[in-house]
């Protein structure tokens, strides 16, 4: 468990990385624009409410033409969907994340508020999709120390 929480909480910590040098950088012969076009997402956490740029990047499982979407809020905070659905519309439900499911095509999440290191998984839950480029999620999700269950919800455009 030690193992897979501290692989959970350093593919986080890299798409966080990932995201905050994106933001940072212009795009070519458009007038200086970030990228993103100003995109943003919000998660609600144990009332708790987050907000900050989403970003879509090339999935990180290695699966070919998926792609990972994360909200990274200003204080640290960030939610990943893995393996989002490209499509323009529907719901898809989420995968209990496991040992393995880092690994494969299924539609997960995780969360790392930045506080009490708490690192948190998902147990179940839906993403629907609004757009090609938006969606709102309720995710059911456990906490990785602490064993507690909390469901997140929020929405984002990327």
């Amino acid at each position: 468990m030690k193992t897979l929480k501290r692989n959970l909480f350093l593919k986080s910590l890299l798409l966080l990385m990932v995201v905050a040098f994106l933001g940072g950088c212009k795009k070519d012969g458009d007038g200086g624009d970030d990228i993103g076009g100003g995109a943003t997402g919000t998660f609600t956490l144990k009332g708790t409410k987050f907000s900050g740029p989403c970003q879509s990047i090339p999935t990180t499982s290695g699966v070919s033409g998926n792609i990972d979407v994360i909200i990274a809020s200003s204080t640290g905070a960030s939610f990943t969907v893995y393996n989002m659905p490209t499509g323009s519309s529907g719901t898809s439900n989420v995968v209990n994340f496991g040992d393995n499911t880092g690994f494969s095509s299924q539609l997960y999440a995780v969360c790392v508020p930045n506080i009490n290191n708490a690192a948190y998984a998902s147990t179940g839950g839906t993403v629907t999709k609004k757009s090609s480029n938006s969606y709102e999620f309720s995710i059911n999700m456990i906490d990785m120390i602490t064993d507690e269950s909390v469901t997140i919800t929020g929405s984002g455009k990327y």
